[in-house]
């Protein structure tokens, strides 16, 4: 019985580093407006997670892990869809499963990076359709 309310403890305790994390994520997935700035806000996610879990492990509160695990999870999950865009790892994972096929067309826009630094500083969105006519309308 005591396993089994130990292994209901680091559930929950993932669970809400999965909340922290995606909190983080999102927080950060704002600031981010060039794929280096996200790439170089997952590295430091991911490093920091290590060295947590890895202070997590060396203390030996093991029911704590869940909570670095789960909040590396949930900041990586909060960058990705805060930034909008399917980049990196995430473009063949999202081309692989055909899903967010709106984060790959995002992607291959050329104006991706003015929307997110738009974004960033809560300045209007630039516009992103075009107003010129078509040869088929003029004739008409």
């Amino acid at each position: 019985m005591v396993d089994f309310s130990l292994a209901i403890v680091a559930i929950l305790m993932f669970f809400f580093g999965l909340t922290i994390g995606y909190k983080y994520g999102e927080d950060k997935g704002v600031q981010c407006v060039t794929t280096h700035e996200y790439t170089m806000a997952n590295v430091k996610v991911l490093v920091a997670g290590v060295l947590v879990s890895s202070l997590i492990w060396a203390s030996g509160w093991l029911m704590l892990a869940g909570i670095a695990i789960g909040g590396m999870a949930g900041a990586l999950v909060g960058l990705k869809m805060t930034f909008g865009e399917s980049v990196g790892p995430w473009k063949v994972h999202d081309r692989f499963l055909r899903v967010n096929k709106d984060q790959l067309r995002r992607a291959g826009s050329e104006n991706a990076e003015a929307v997110r630094r738009a974004r960033r500083d809560g300045t209007p969105m630039p516009e992103v359709m075009s107003v010129a006519e078509d040869e088929k309308d003029k004739k008409h």
